[in-house]
């Protein structure tokens, strides 16, 4: 992602320490989203118009052993939020492969290679996605109940292996806070050789939600710069203890090719719980020099079509 660069030095607050950054990334869409039936409800509009803009505050510095420290705030608006609104802050320290974070961390399960591939329109969405609850880094404020939630992140790189751990506390001051006053507990790994990339990730008491775990395991291969094609595996888990049930597992194929600038995507995805429809989608994306045009149509496990046309943007 390119940044833009706000102060390349400022004056060093103590003695030994290196010049420090702080830049500003981001992303934004917006364009048309259309849904079948949209929540459930006929009479909601089923074309509404959609945006997002996000802004990520990023602050690091390297000392003079090599360590490099620093942290994140993002400020994101979308329709429907009423308004922007700055996340809770991450930071971290990285050197030799291995990076920690704490606060609004990121978690193992959010972050494993190879799960949200399946992806498509401008929205980058898909039924292929895992349908559990989980905890990941937090673009807004917390919810309610969650303004003490703390995490920390561990992750270790090398030689092409991703290596990550994660611990969410929803409340440090109140054990029993949260859906149902649990931890969540993830870990994942990653190894990619060549053009074959295997990746899985387990999360125990997913959004703090008592025995709601839940398995990913996802395999790809890379036939060429142009064409791709992987296979997902999600057990979503189980959120009785919350008064809702079984999730079940699903399996998704996904593929990828380009063709004269144009990508082509598509995916099918298959849940095993009675009477779910087997869900596909069929997305395509044009580069605009810097942006991207991109739109998508999907059949959901409940038969319902949705579908989605607008641009999306890095900068």
């Amino acid at each position: 992602m390119k940044k833009i660069l706000l102060s390349t030095t400022m004056l060093a607050l103590f003695a030994g320490a290196a010049s420090a950054e702080v830049t500003l990334s981001g992303t934004g869409r917006f364009g048309l989203d259309y849904a079948e039936n949209r929540g459930g409800a006929t009479e909601l509009n089923e074309v509404q118009l959609n945006y997002r803009l996000r802004i990520n505050v990023d602050a690091k510095f390297e000392a003079d052993n090599g360590v490099t420290y620093g942290g994140r705030i993002r400020f994101q608006d979308r329709n429907g939020d009423g308004g922007a609104a700055f996340s809770p802050a991450m930071l971290y320290v990285e050197a030799s492969g291995v990076r920690v974070e704490v606060g609004n961390a990121n978690t193992a399960f959010d972050s494993v290679a190879l799960m949200y591939n399946p992806e498509i329109g401008f929205q980058e969405r898909s039924f292929g996605d895992p349908l559990g609850s989980y905890y990941s880094f937090n673009s807004g404020p917390y919810g309610f109940g969650e303004n003490n939630r703390v995490g920390i992140y561990a992750a270790y790189s090398v030689s092409g292996v991703n290596l990550k751990a994660s611990f969410i506390q929803p409340d440090q001051s109140d054990t029993d806070s949260g859906p149902a006053g649990q931890d969540e507990m993830s870990i994942a790994a990653d190894y990619q050789a060549d053009q074959f990339a295997v990746a899985a990730a387990y999360v125990k008491n997913g959004l703090g939600i008592e025995d709601n775990d839940q398995t990913f395991v996802g395999v790809a291969y890379k036939f060429s710069d142009i064409a791709s094609v992987g296979l997902n595996y999600n057990d979503n888990g189980d959120t009785s203890s919350v008064g809702g049930g079984e999730i079940g597992s699903s399996y998704t194929l996904y593929g990828n090719y380009t063709i004269n600038g144009i990508g082509l995507a598509a995916y099918v995805s298959d849940l095993d719980v009675d009477g779910a429809d087997t869900a596909y989608g069929l997305g395509a994306t044009y580069d605009l020099g810097g942006a991207t045009l991109a739109g998508a149509i999907e059949s959901g496990f409940d038969g319902n079509m949705r579908g989605d046309l607008g641009v999306r943007m890095s900068f």
